[in-house]
């Protein structure tokens, strides 16, 4: 009676990982790509075919950075990790894909970067003849004109404070932006995730006297002054990082940069997954969880339902530390699941509390 209820305790979870599969959203890696030479990160939105609401939420994640010249090869390994570092549902998503190869795009490269240009959205006689401060302008956090607003606006955007923050604006839009508010009002609206960008597009807005007016399209760089983890000393790949390896350094860094950047904190007892040089700043992708289950090893896997606890016998598809994420499979299913790692050879499955993407 009990290998019975077994049995069909095993199948209900069975049901509901496959059950999980088959309606979940879509992330498809492109053959090829190409990226604008302005921004310093690719993100997942510009590497990949995304299906469905949970897949398009993570469309500005950052994937890996790049300089101008060359071009960037990322493999479906770099995308798993980085979503797996940014904590991922693999119960909503599927990953498909092999390598996406992303070049520079030549098209743009005799223009001006198009993120630091302004324009009206209703006119299309757009000059592309922009001239760039050189460095962040100083705004007064209270100032009654449209600068001030925006830097209001970025602030609790960005969650940071006035003396944490250096924006740098297009100066073709200074007399725009120095213009008293007096009765105009002005509408802010990101259109895209600020803490996923470089550059950020503002879509603003003027009102007055109760009536909308001219809308425009403003491109700032806001730079965020963050306390990040250095590598004091070169460190050794697969080498448990000690506390006097690593310093806590102030840098000026762009939104997407602070997501990916680590504290002191976050490294300490981590392992290097490749020699890290002296200076190095790290970052989220350099370094894992002591590893405590490996590739091939037999885990003991609990699936949390309601008040019970299922247990079944698995073998681990990937290698993970505590806390992390590991692929599993059950017997000779074809079918394979996400689970926790709390153990060695042990991990997690909590269908009451998943872990969302969103």
């Amino acid at each position: 009676m009990r290998s019975q209820s077994g049995f069909i305790l095993s199948g209900l979870l069975c049901s509901c990982i496959l059950a999980g599969v088959a309606m979940a959203d879509s992330i498809t890696l492109l053959s090829s790509a190409s990226r604008s030479q302005d921004a310093s990160i690719i993100t997942l939105g510009d590497i990949a075919q995304l299906d469905g609401p949970e897949a398009i939420g993570w469309a500005g994640l950052p994937i890996a950075e790049h300089n101008d010249r060359d071009t960037v090869h990322i493999t479906i390994a770099q995308v798993r990790h980085r979503l797996d570092e940014a904590g991922v549902h693999w119960g909503r998503i599927n990953l498909h894909g092999q390598m996406v190869i992303v070049r520079p795009d030549q098209a743009r490269s005799t223009q001006p970067p198009e993120a630091m240009q302004s324009m009206n959205i209703n006119r299309h006689d757009v000059t592309l003849s922009r001239q760039i401060h050189k460095a962040p302008i100083q705004v007064d956090e209270k100032a009654h004109t449209l600068r001030g607003a925006v830097l209001r606006y970025l602030l609790a955007t960005l969650d940071t404070t006035v003396d944490s923050i250096k924006v740098v604006f297009d100066a073709n839009d200074d007399r725009w932006l120095d213009s008293p508010l007096g009765e105009v009002r002005y509408e802010i609206k990101a259109m895209s995730d600020p803490n996923m960008s470089d550059r950020i597009d503002l879509e603003i807005r003027r009102w007055k006297q109760g009536r909308p007016g001219e809308r425009r399209l403003l491109k700032v760089k806001p730079l965020i002054r963050c306390e990040v983890a250095e590598a004091s000393v070169n460190i050794p790949r697969r080498a448990t990082i000690q506390p006097e390896q690593v310093k806590a350094v102030e840098a000026w860094l762009t939104p997407s940069q602070r997501s990916i950047r680590l504290q002191t904190v976050d490294v300490v007892g981590r392992v290097p997954v490749a020699p890290l040089r002296k200076g190095t700043l790290f970052r989220s992708r350099d370094i894992r969880s002591v590893q405590l289950v490996d590739r091939g090893d037999p885990v003991v896997v609990r699936c949390l339902v309601g008040g019970a606890a299922i247990s079944l016998k698995a073998r681990a598809e990937s290698a993970g530390g505590l806390g992390e994420r590991i692929e599993l499979r059950k017997g000779r299913e074809r079918e394979t699941f996400m689970a926790v790692v709390t153990g060695p050879g042990e991990a997690i499955i909590d269908m009451e509390n998943p872990v969302s993407g969103s």
